[in-house]
């Protein structure tokens, strides 16, 4: 098959640009997921070692999903797809003992993080009736995903939840790398932190990755896109993908401000939109477009 086959001229220009940053505006229905997968089988078929191609994506079924696409299309499966949480657990297996901790560490689920806070509670003598384990556990991961410390919490705390969340957090952080286990939110963080503290493993890792490419931009938060600025900082191949009109985790920390800061943070940026529906009939794309119109001009006017 050919790759640029059936495709639009735009999905055509946004498959086969791959030097130097680009973001691609993909409306719903606009054939993303077909893009994505064709660029990565674009940049194989033109001779790129698959294993310098990074793409990333938020589930893992999303991931096993592009990576079939990419067999189908070259029988090539050395390329890293994967979600953020499993690429970064993949690389602090091999390098987290660069920030003096055990190469195995323990990942923490929600059951294990929200066990762990409910001793906490037990511990500073915090009525578990005023707050639930689950509740604080929320907080303590948007202020991990926007690098909100303990201390900074507890310096701005204005009432006493968040006062009493403050000193949840700080033994929670106290515990955890005491017994040698991350949470999902620390993957990504001690990552960074990785990267910033050892310069040699970051370019290690961004020359190894020559094209980064991230799914569903629009719901990346801070430390996401952080990271993946990170991984671009040498060679400057990153392509992000992404539609602002269907953030949908903005309740773990999502800001469709990385769409907006994309071109101050990589001047010179490409930007490709997909616009044509394969999804949807007529009427009821005037019916979207319309009520997006809608809500963008109440926005404006509240």
């Amino acid at each position: 098959m050919n790759i640029l086959e059936d495709c639009t001229q735009a999905q055509r220009e946004a498959i086969t640009y791959v030097d130097g940053p680009l973001m691609i505006l993909a409306a719903a229905g606009s054939g993303k997921t077909r893009v994505i997968t064709r660029r990565v089988a674009y940049m194989i078929s033109t001779g790129i070692p698959a294993y310098g191609i990074l793409a990333i994506t938020f589930t893992n079924k999303a991931a096993e999903e592009m990576k079939n696409r990419v067999r189908d299309l070259v029988g090539e499966t050395g390329a890293w797809v994967s979600t953020f949480h499993s690429m970064c657990a993949r690389i602090l297996r091999r390098d987290i003992h660069h920030l003096g901790l055990s190469n195995d560490f323990t990942i923490y689920d929600e059951d294990d993080a929200r066990t762990v806070i409910r001793r906490a509670m037990d511990e500073l003598n915090i009525d578990k009736t005023r707050m639930r384990p689950a509740q604080v556990k929320s907080v303590i991961s948007n202020a991990k995903n926007e690098g909100i410390t303990p201390a900074d919490m507890a310096r701005n705390a204005r009432d006493p939840f968040y006062k009493a969340v403050a000193q949840l957090y700080e033994r929670y952080e106290q515990v955890l790398p005491a017994g040698s286990c991350l949470d999902f939110d620390d993957l990504l963080i001690f990552v960074v932190r990785l990267f910033r503290e050892r310069p040699d493993v970051l370019e290690r890792y961004s020359r190894r990755f020559q094209h980064v490419c991230v799914d569903e931009f629009q719901d990346t938060n801070h430390i996401q896109y952080t990271l993946a600025r990170q991984l671009a900082s040498v060679h400057g191949n990153l392509c992000v993908v992404g539609d602002p009109d269907q953030t949908i985790y903005t309740w773990r920390g999502a800001t469709i401000d990385n769409i907006f800061d994309f071109e101050k943070d990589f001047p010179g940026a490409a930007v490709i939109k997909l616009e044509e529906n394969f999804r949807s009939t007529k009427s009821i794309l005037r019916a979207a477009n319309g009520l997006i119109k809608h809500n963008t001009r109440r926005k404006d006017t509240e």
